[in-house]
């Protein structure tokens, strides 16, 4: 084989710019198709990362931490005095007494006030203590929360997990049975071609391989529709599920039973580390607080204000220019009648007082104490505290029925574990005599000793009883992975 040389190709290219960028673009996709046709491997620790980085539900809650750590903020925030400003602009009209010169004022004022308050709650029967504490525990209750949902995709990830291996191991029976009918369809052709066999057995064969052919392209569905079932769990484009693989545990030992983990030994570890029943203990000091804090209601409460302000009024007045003394008669003498009089310095023009200076002079600050005794309010204290003593009993029946129903499932998994066990052990006996039994028929049947319908008849029963050995297998490896899990060594395949 020859080669051309490309040299003069390349410089037709570059003589035109458009065609060379064309060229060298699709030069590069051509370059990085292997790179995107590469696949990554997923262990089911990475699987269980993953989805539980893009979960939903798992981004939810996290959001959920965020607005409980808001609450504790606010609750710490509220032992701090609050502080207020206030500033005012107005007109009055009409007959009033200004604020400020506690005269009557008929024209158009302008009036300005300006103020700074605060305020802080000396004794309030310890109530912003005890909101305190009821926003850290619902924080703690929410990030028990989030936990338990982190295990729920954990565990419906290893589902999946195992179930594209299941998927994949009875794939690969599938192409096995197929190669292997394959290779008898062709010896038998050649025993029909030399006489030395009927035609009906190289048609029965025919007939096996597509039904093994069949079998094989259901197959093919399993495994596609595990790794979509995997992919979704993980929340992987449908680009992603197709090349979807995975790092295969060793499960070449799941034939020998582990002796399981003591039964009272798992109640007591998913009892007390569970997240579930973190959040229902959490939920239930809740109440109790809530409690405390109804009882508060009815206690006193002792507070204290203190503001400062200043204003400014157009009425105000003040005279312009010199004085002119002036002298009034205020009366008369009551024996010679002479008058009295008196004398004062009066303006004939006034301007209104500037607006600094009334600031200035018109400052005024308050302090006050407040104080308030609940007395009788409608038996609201009381019904308040009941109803937190209901809130207090029902979230005890809620972690009772969360401690029952982790019990049942604990208990549950280790029958089904121990089932699984023995299950494993009969489909394994049943492989063993199955194949026996097939590679009989298939001795026989290649010596002519028997019919294509017994070697077919030995070849299902040998399937169905692998199948059934493989299902089992991976029942026991999920069923002891969950025990395991309760009993709080984490989420793993290699048990055995």
């Amino acid at each position: 084989m020859s080669f051309m040389p490309c040299t003069p190709a390349i410089s037709r290219v570059s003589s035109d710019p458009l065609r060379f960028t064309t060229a060298l673009f699709l030069l590069l996709m051509t370059a990085a198709s292997p790179l995107r046709a590469q696949t990554t491997s997923w262990t089911l620790d990475r699987a269980v990362e993953h989805a539980q980085a893009n979960n939903l539900l798992i981004q939810q809650g996290k959001l959920g931490l965020s607005g409980n750590d808001i609450d504790v903020d606010e609750a710490k925030a509220a032992f701090l005095p609050n502080l207020n400003g206030s500033a005012s602009h107005g007109y009055n009209w009409g007959q009033r007494i200004d604020p400020f010169t506690n005269q009557f004022a008929t024209s158009r004022i302008r009036s300005n006030s300006l103020g700074l308050g605060t305020g802080i709650t000396l004794y309030g029967g310890m109530a912003n203590h005890l909101r305190l504490d009821q926003a850290r525990e619902r924080r703690i209750a929410a990030e028990h929360d989030l936990d338990n949902t982190r295990n729920d995709v954990a565990l419906q990830v290893a589902s999946a997990f195992l179930s594209l291996m299941f998927s994949e191991d009875a794939l690969e029976i599938a192409a096995l049975n197929v190669k292997t009918t394959e290779t008898q369809v062709e010896r038998i052709r050649a025993f029909v071609d030399a006489g030395a066999a009927p035609e009906a057995d190289l048609l029965d064969l025919q007939a096996q391989l597509a039904s093994d052919q069949s079998a094989r392209t259901s197959a093919e569905g399993d495994v596609a529709l595990a790794k979509l079932q995997l992919a979704q769990s993980m929340r992987l484009s449908p680009n992603d599920a197709e090349n979807l693989r995975i790092d295969r545990p060793d499960l070449s030992r799941v034939g020998n039973m582990p002796a399981l983990p003591n039964l009272d030994q798992v109640l007591n570890s998913a009892l007390t580390s569970f997240p579930e029943v973190k959040a229902s203990n959490s939920r239930i000091r809740q109440q109790e607080i809530g409690k405390d804090l109804a009882k508060t209601v009815g206690l006193p409460r002792l507070s204290a204000s203190w503001s400062y302000g200043s204003g400014y009024s157009g009425a105000a007045q003040e005279p312009v220019g010199d004085p002119e003394l002036e002298t009034f008669i205020i009366g008369i003498t009551e024996n010679s009648l002479e008058p009295v009089l008196t004398s004062a310095l009066t303006f004939n023009e006034f301007q209104t007082r500037p607006f600094s200076n009334q600031i200035t002079e018109n400052v005024n600050q308050s302090l006050f104490f407040s104080l308030s005794v609940p007395i009788f309010n409608g038996w609201s204290v009381r019904n308040g505290v009941r109803r937190s003593e209901i809130g207090v009993a029902q979230a005890e029946l809620q972690l009772e029925q969360v401690k029952q129903g982790l019990q049942q499932s604990v208990e549950r998994a280790h029958r089904d574990a121990l089932n699984a066990g023995e299950t494993l052990a009969a489909a394994e006996r049943s492989e063993a005599s199955a194949k026996l039994a097939f590679d009989n028929a298939q001795i026989r049947f290649e010596q002519g000793a028997s019919t294509q319908v017994d070697y077919t008849q030995a070849r299902n029963r040998y399937d169905t009883a692998r199948l059934q050995a493989l299902r089992s297998r991976y029942d026991l490896v999920f069923r002891i992975a969950i025990l395991d899990f309760y009993a709080g060594r984490g989420l793993r395949f290699n048990i055995f």
